[in-house]
C-alpha cells in the first residue's frame, strides 16, 4: 500500500478537492469509518471506480514530488510510471485528501531478451 496525502496548502489542493467531491456525488462505493493511513487519521473513503482513475491519474501529484505540501512514501518512479491498473481509494483527511494506491509496482519490469538492456 503506497499514500498521498495532499495538504489544503498545495498547489493541487484545489483540484484533489474537486476529484474528491465529484467522485462522492457519482456511484462510487463509499467507505464508512475512520480509518488510519501511516499516521494520518482519514475518513470518508470512496473506492475509485475503474472509469473514474483517470480522474485521480490527470492530478499529475508526481509536479509536486518535492513540496513539502505534499506527503508520501512512494519515489517518484512509481508515479510517474503508475496507471490504471493500481486499486484506488480517496479519503478526507484532517488537513487535506488522501490517495492510498494498492498494486504499485516497486520497480521497472525487466525489458530485453535476457531481462535487461544489452546497449
Amino acid at each position: 500500500m503506497k499514500y498521498v496525502l495532499i495538504t489544503e496548502a498545495s498547489r493541487k489542493a484545489k483540484a484533489a478537492r474537486n476529484v474528491y467531491e465529484s467522485l462522492r456525488h457519482h456511484r462510487n462505493r463509499k467507505l464508512t469509518g475512520e480509518e488510519m493511513v501511516a499516521e494520518y487519521a482519514v475518513k470518508d473513503g470512496i473506492l475509485v471506480r475503474q472509469e473514474d482513475k483517470y480522474r485521480i491519474l490527470n492530478l499529475r501529484i508526481h509536479d509536486e514530488y518535492l513540496s513539502p505540501f505534499m506527503k508520501t512514501d512512494m519515489n517518484l518512479f512509481q508515479m510517474l510510471m503508475m496507471d490504471d491498473k493500481a486499486d484506488m481509494r480517496m479519503y478526507r483527511a484532517e488537513n487535506g485528501w488522501m490517495l492510498v494506491f494498492e498494486g504499485v509496482p516497486a520497480g521497472p519490469k525487466p525489458f530485453g531478451s535476457q531481462g535487461h538492456d544489452m546497449r
